[in-house]
Protein backbone atom coordinates (compact mmCIF):
# COMPACT_ATOMS: atom_id res chain seq x y z
CA UNK A 1 0.00 0.00 0.00
CA UNK A 2 1.27 3.44 -0.94
CA UNK A 3 1.24 5.76 2.06
CA UNK A 4 0.62 9.41 2.78
CA UNK A 5 4.34 9.97 3.33
CA UNK A 6 5.24 8.40 0.00
CA UNK A 7 2.69 10.54 -1.86
CA UNK A 8 3.94 13.68 -0.11
CA UNK A 9 7.54 12.85 -1.08
CA UNK A 10 6.56 12.32 -4.72
CA UNK A 11 4.65 15.62 -4.78
CA UNK A 12 7.64 17.42 -3.22
CA UNK A 13 9.82 15.98 -5.98
CA UNK A 14 7.38 17.20 -8.63
CA UNK A 15 7.35 20.69 -7.13
CA UNK A 16 11.15 20.78 -7.06
CA UNK A 17 11.08 20.27 -10.83
CA UNK A 18 9.03 23.46 -11.07
CA UNK A 19 11.85 25.25 -9.22
CA UNK A 20 9.63 25.83 -6.20
CA UNK A 21 12.00 26.31 -3.31
CA UNK A 22 9.77 25.52 -0.37
CA UNK A 23 9.08 22.60 1.88
CA UNK A 24 6.09 20.62 0.68
CA UNK A 25 3.97 19.18 3.45
CA UNK A 26 0.74 17.18 3.18
CA UNK A 27 -1.45 20.32 3.09
CA UNK A 28 0.90 22.75 1.32
CA UNK A 29 -0.95 24.46 -1.54
CA UNK A 30 0.55 23.44 -4.89
CA UNK A 31 -0.22 23.81 -8.58
CA UNK A 32 0.21 20.75 -10.75
CA UNK A 33 0.85 21.70 -14.35
CA UNK A 34 1.02 19.28 -17.26
CA UNK A 35 4.76 18.69 -16.82
CA UNK A 36 4.33 17.97 -13.10
CA UNK A 37 1.52 15.56 -13.86
CA UNK A 38 3.65 13.66 -16.37
CA UNK A 39 6.42 13.45 -13.76
CA UNK A 40 3.88 12.22 -11.19
CA UNK A 41 2.77 9.50 -13.64
CA UNK A 42 6.38 8.55 -14.26
CA UNK A 43 7.37 8.34 -10.59
CA UNK A 44 4.28 6.37 -9.58
CA UNK A 45 4.99 3.94 -12.41
CA UNK A 46 8.70 3.57 -11.70
CA UNK A 47 8.54 3.32 -7.91
CA UNK A 48 5.23 1.62 -7.35
CA UNK A 49 4.26 0.00 -10.66
CA UNK A 50 1.15 2.17 -10.75
CA UNK A 51 -0.26 3.33 -14.10
CA UNK A 52 -1.90 6.70 -13.46
CA UNK A 53 -4.17 7.86 -16.26
CA UNK A 54 -4.81 11.60 -16.71
CA UNK A 55 -8.03 12.68 -15.00
CA UNK A 56 -10.65 15.00 -16.46
CA UNK A 57 -9.71 18.68 -16.42
CA UNK A 58 -12.26 19.31 -13.64
CA UNK A 59 -10.50 16.77 -11.43
CA UNK A 60 -7.05 18.07 -12.37
CA UNK A 61 -7.99 21.51 -11.05
CA UNK A 62 -8.82 20.05 -7.63
CA UNK A 63 -5.37 18.50 -7.21
CA UNK A 64 -3.90 21.34 -5.16
CA UNK A 65 -2.06 19.57 -2.32
CA UNK A 66 -0.47 16.23 -1.54
CA UNK A 67 -3.62 15.47 0.48
CA UNK A 68 -5.91 16.09 -2.51
CA UNK A 69 -3.70 13.97 -4.78
CA UNK A 70 -3.65 11.22 -2.16
CA UNK A 71 -7.43 11.41 -1.72
CA UNK A 72 -7.92 11.18 -5.50
CA UNK A 73 -5.57 8.20 -5.83
CA UNK A 74 -7.11 6.40 -2.83
CA UNK A 75 -10.58 6.92 -4.31
CA UNK A 76 -9.70 5.49 -7.72
CA UNK A 77 -7.41 2.72 -6.42
CA UNK A 78 -8.27 1.82 -2.82
CA UNK A 79 -6.40 -1.46 -3.22
CA UNK A 80 -3.10 0.39 -3.89
CA UNK A 81 -3.28 3.47 -1.65
CA UNK A 82 -3.81 3.83 2.08
CA UNK A 83 -7.03 5.78 2.68
CA UNK A 84 -6.47 9.53 2.89
CA UNK A 85 -7.30 11.24 6.14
Amino acid sequence: MITREEITAVIAECMALQMIDTSVEYDTQIAIDSFSFVWLQHVLGERFGYDLQPPDIDVMQTLNSARSVHRYLADISPDRFVAAD
